[in-house]
């Protein structure tokens, strides 16, 4: 049983706010046509310079104020996903209507293999509570992003075949999926484990996932790594196959044989709207060369973060980022411990450099301060 068996238009960016629509919670525009999908590329900025969260196809835009808040890779880590939320306050921040936003780079689902800290329906109540969050703080919901990780994407190709190729049903999916476990694959297909607890609802949430975030600022989060195929955004907003494929699963040279390298990272960031600094999370620290992880966080040719807020810290500190979306961060070098760069279980460090981050302290909760 194996399912993978089988084989000149210019518009002015009043134009293009006029025809953004209210879809799903977010603004989403409808960018199908060439002649416009050629003019974006030339120039996004002039576009999207509205102030506001813009949604289009597989690509969230994020305007050049408020704070950014991004983690990575929970797989059913349910613990590790509330204690982000709890160091963040991220939730009460939205509430309060305060210029804020949340950002998960991808890769909720799936209990890693060997991993002790696995939660047994961790991914679902990962799931459950992003939803909720983004359906009940209305307009400020929005703000509270989780985009696609190559879990989610994998998870949803297969679940889809399964229902069409083998007419899996709520009623035989453990089967279904105890079969593929089993077959001559199983051992590759376990990995997508959350096919055991998934269900049609879960499928549609996940497939709608964007891909990508860019800001004002020259950021762009994804979960993996650039795509050597990208000519412009278009080609997320259009979620073309191979540079979603790429942006999901890539990892460095250092890592993969035939992974990217530091050129082809300059090259990705310039081709989106000459950005700055790429945000992902994908890559076990532990499998990257000493010299490229410092401060908790991976660093890769002085325009890439590479996240482990919680699988894949191994034996660092866990992490997540807090960014200023006024700020425009030329390289790696300009994250700083205990500022950019903060621990999930805070240090001595954190305390210190957050004391001085009136800003921040503002609004942050006491558990920060405990």
């Amino acid at each position: 049983m194996d399912p993978d068996s089988h084989p000149k238009k210019q518009i002015t960016r009043r134009e293009f706010l006029r025809t953004s629509a209210s879809i799903g919670g977010l603004l989403l525009l409808n960018l199908y046509g060439s002649g416009f999908a050629s003019s974006f590329c030339d120039s996004l900025s002039d576009q999207i310079g509205s102030g506001q969260l813009i949604r289009n196809g597989g690509l969230v835009f994020l305007p050049g104020h408020g704070k950014l808040f991004v983690a990575s890779d929970f797989h059913t880590r349910y613990a590790d996903f509330q204690k982000w939320l709890e160091r963040t306050s991220i939730v009460d921040r939205l509430r309060n209507g305060d210029d804020v936003y949340g950002l998960i780079v991808g890769d909720a689902v799936d209990k890693k293999p060997g991993d002790s800290y696995a939660e047994d329906d961790g991914d679902t109540r990962i799931l459950e509570r992003i939803r909720e969050i983004q359906d009940n703080l209305d307009e400020q919901g929005e703000r509270f992003l989780f985009i696609m990780g190559n879990h989610e994407h994998r998870c949803v190709s297969i679940y889809e075949k399964l229902k069409t190729d083998y007419a899996m049903t709520s009623s035989n999916q453990q089967q279904v999926v105890k079969d593929l476990f089993s077959g001559e694959r199983g051992t590759y297909y376990q990995q997508f484990n959350f096919l055991s607890r998934m269900n049609d609802d879960q499928c549609r949430y996940l497939k709608e996932l964007p891909v990508a975030v860019i800001t004002e600022n020259g950021i762009v989060g994804v979960h993996a790594g650039p795509s050597r195929s990208l000519t412009c955004p278009k080609d997320i907003i259009l979620q073309n196959e191979t540079v979603v494929e790429e942006v999901l699963w890539s990892r460095p040279v250092e890592v993969r044989k035939n992974g990217y390298d530091s050129s082809d990272l300059a090259t990705f960031l310039q081709r989106m709207n000459s950005s700055s600094l790429l945000v992902s999370g994908h890559t076990p620290l532990s499998s990257l060369p000493e010299e490229l992880v410092r401060d908790n966080v991976g660093e890769y040719g002085g325009q890439q973060i590479i996240l482990a807020t919680s699988y894949g810290s191994g034996s660092f500190e866990k992490s997540f980022l807090v960014l200023d979306m006024k700020t425009p961060y030329e390289s790696t070098s300009e994250l700083r411990a205990g500022e950019e760069i903060r621990l999930l279980i805070p240090s001595i460090l954190d305390y210190q450099h957050s004391s001085c981050d009136d800003s921040f302290r503002s609004t942050e909760s006491a558990e920060i301060d405990a």
